[in-house]
């Protein structure tokens, strides 16, 4: 395994302990305003609203992100399981090659969109709504960077679609 896979290995595992913390965060958010809806004890509060958006904004940029990572995203039914092994590697190249075209789509579309938000600030929550909308493009990034490494491992025939093992030239299954 090489230090690039090793490498982003370890922020893919950073990618899911954050998408796993935005869960239970958006769990307990959303959790205090029902609660607060019905129980006269809490009070209700306009902000959660707010934070359990941001958290979902969140949760599902990064979840995309992830899901290019292990193969699972854009490409689920594009690619049948089982390709002859001349045509699997083609077809999972030009399927990486479109998934990094969208990234890059994203990536720019996204940067664009968060540099709208630096001057606005919620009025609800306080929180500049950069911060929401970055998630957009800090998810095109990781896209990118998890596309790049799918399209290499499928070039070196080290990897298919739902990055499992390619069968080896010749081979079959």
């Amino acid at each position: 395994m090489s230090t690039v896979s090793r490498l982003l290995d370890r922020v893919h595992a950073v990618l899911l302990a954050a998408i796993a913390v935005l869960l239970a965060v958006l769990t307990v958010v959303v959790a205090y305003q029902v609660f607060g809806r019905y129980l006269p004890l809490i009070p209700r509060a306009l902000w959660t609203e707010e934070i359990a958006r941001l958290c979902l904004e969140w949760t599902v940029f990064l979840g995309a992100a992830a899901a290019v990572r292990r193969g699972d995203h854009f490409v689920i039914d594009l690619i049948p399981a089982r390709l002859d092994a001349w045509l699997a590697r083609p077809v999972q190249l030009v399927a990486m090659a479109l998934v990094l075209v969208m990234s890059l789509v994203i990536t720019v579309g996204g940067f664009r969109f968060a540099l709208d938000g630096v001057d606005q600030i919620s009025t609800t929550s306080g929180i500049r709504l950069v911060w929401a909308y970055a998630a957009i493009p800090v998810s095109g990034v990781l896209m990118v960077v998890f596309a790049i490494e799918l399209a290499a491992k499928a070039l070196t025939g080290t990897v298919t679609r739902g990055g499992h093992p390619a069968v080896p030239a010749g081979g079959g299954e």
